[in-house]
């Protein structure tokens, strides 16, 4: 049995904590003198960017165009070399907390990954890791901002929640002393960061605030394909047009079988699609001025693509009820023939599959892009506490932030062997034990308190790391990032407001795409979002930051 991998669900519904609206109003923070707590960079100043010092890792395949990630096919010779000079800890306890996308397991002294984790980094260990529904995480942020029981290290996603800026200045170390530079190089690890992911996350009133989990350049979102019926169809490939997409989907749509699956949770999987017809990935910018993705022609286009596939019955007729849990079987057993889901789950679904060849589509449409760029995944802030306890928890990040084929690597993604995981003939952490399918890095994430940028490497799958390095290469030129990606967290209006823009967004789409509402109204339909969650605001504060960096 394969290890499991760590994943996402499509449309994690960035910035879906709505629900945490119902925890109460948007908390504010205040400085030292009793006054509102400024996040923005305008005016003020600005810490240098971490000195860059890449990490020695050895790639089979080497990185891709456009910041793409090499792919390793066969796992390092053993034994593994530390990242690390020595255990980070003092000894103490250190609390954490993070979101997961897997299952509920027990975090007490017996479970052996924490006690294994927090014994190689010298500490007990005491990690909070909250299962994500789409709004828990944001909820949970929340609870713990109105209680104040601050966890030593905070994992924050990088779609944020309401009022985290104002939090993160007030509550959290600056870490810009420890980091700025050349000091940075006291903690290997973090030197290898790449500055592009620094300057991703952003600063806070001029300050940097947190660590980066920073991800290589790829396709977020792609359309999950049985390649031999696309071939097979005349669909396959670059240059398929829209009318040419739907006719032969709508044809392949027959007898209990669909050409596009999604789920309740994907929205008609419009991430996907919204690319297919050339909409920004969420804001989009041009001569620093932003713009919201639904409030451009391509979005809208793709919203009347969408609505065409629902009449033409090539969305299953449960998308607006069939649970996300329910989804990926319908792909396995051909019962969907595309799925819009997130890249990053490929290699552990497409691994399973039997009958078919599983790819990634490239999108059809005339000038297509796929949602991606590189990115932070999210960013980990530190509690305010002496220098001492700050440079001890930069250490503990450090450990955790340890380069794809080292010890530290191998125990927080994989555990202990003969424990957690049994290697392969090629000596890679292939099979889970009993234990290991419980106790492992999509139950505990420890890779979200950081991680190092990560190669394509699926144990014992080195076909399937090929493909999945090909599919990249093709879809890098075509992958465009979120504009607004370094400019939120110095965005008041964005931290206060942008919880309820995904799920409005998600409802406008489903209403649209299944009838309930006009697509001709769709301008209307924007234009209310817009007003209701201060999009206008959010892109001049966006326009404001980007004039302010340098």
């Amino acid at each position: 049995m394969s290890l499991n991998m760590s994943r996402r669900s499509v449309l994690r519904a960035a910035g879906a904590g709505a629900a945490v609206l119902a925890a109460g109003p948007a908390l504010t923070a205040c400085d030292s003198d009793g006054g509102p707590v400024s996040v923005s960079n305008e005016g003020t100043k600005q810490a240098a960017w971490p000195a860059h010092v890449p990490a020695k890792v050895h790639y089979d395949l080497p990185a891709l165009p456009e910041n793409g990630a090499p792919a390793v096919l066969d796992y390092p010779s053993l034994p593994l070399p530390s990242s690390v000079r020595s255990k980070p800890g003092d000894g103490s306890t250190v609390s954490c907390m993070a979101l997961s996308y897997g299952a509920a397991v027990k975090l007490d002294s017996s479970n052996r990954l924490v006690r294994a984790v927090g014994d190689a980094i010298g500490v007990t260990l005491k990690p909070r890791f909250v299962i994500d529904t789409g709004t828990s995480y944001t909820t949970a942020l929340a609870t713990m901002m109105a209680g104040g029981d601050q966890p030593d290290i905070l994992m924050i996603p990088a779609t944020g929640a309401p009022s985290i800026s104002e939090f993160i200045r007030s509550k959290c170390a600056d870490l810009s002393e420890y980091l700025s530079g050349d000091a940075i190089k006291e903690y290997p690890n973090l030197a290898a960061l790449p500055t592009r992911g620094w300057q991703l996350m952003g600063r806070i009133g001029g300050g940097i605030y947190g660590v980066p989990t920073y991800r290589y350049n790829a396709p977020q979102v792609g359309l999950f394909a049985d390649r031999d019926k696309l071939e097979k169809a005349g669909i396959w490939g670059r240059g398929v047009g829209v009318q040419e997409f739907t006719d032969a989907m709508a044809k392949l749509s027959v007898n209990g079988r669909y050409g596009i699956g999604s789920s309740s949770a994907a929205a008609f999987g419009w991430t996907y699609h919204a690319g297919a017809a050339g909409a920004p990935n969420w804001w989009g910018e041009s001569g620093g001025s932003f713009r919201f993705t639904a409030d451009t022609p391509e979005f809208e286009q793709a919203v009347e693509n969408m609505h065409r596939f629902h009449t033409h019955r090539i969305y299953n007729p449960d998308a607006l009820t069939l649970g996300a849990g329910d989804a990926q079987p319908k792909f396995l057993n051909g019962t969907w023939l595309t799925w819009s889901n997130g890249t990053g789950a490929a290699a552990q679904i497409f691994s399973q599959v039997r009958g078919f060849t599983p790819d990634l589509a490239f999108p059809y449409g005339d000038r297509p892009n796929t949602p991606g760029g590189d990115s932070v995944f999210g960013f980990t802030v530190i509690k305010k506490s002496s220098p001492a306890r700050i440079k001890m928890l930069l250490r503990i990040l450090d450990f955790f932030a340890a380069p794809f084929g080292t010890k530290e690597f191998e125990l927080t993604r994989y555990g202990v062997e003969g424990v957690h995981f049994t290697r392969d003939k090629g000596g890679a952490p292939a099979h889970a034990t009993r234990l290991g399918q419980t106790e492992n890095s999509t139950n505990l994430p420890f890779q979200y308190f950081n991680m190092a940028p990560q190669p394509l490497f699926f144990p014992g799958l080195a076909d399937l790391t090929k493909r999945l390095y090909t599919s990249q290469k093709a879809l890098l030129p075509i992958c465009v990032p979120d504009a607004s990606a370094a400019y939120r967290f110095s965005s008041a209006t964005f931290s206060a407001k942008w919880a309820g823009v995904s799920p409005a967004l998600n409802s406008a789409v489903m209403d649209a795409v299944s009838g309930k509402t006009k697509v001709s109204d769709w301008k209307g339909t924007v234009a209310r979002i817009k007003q209701q969650n201060g999009i206008d605001r959010m892109a001049e504060e966006f326009a404001e930051a980007k004039s302010a960096a340098r």
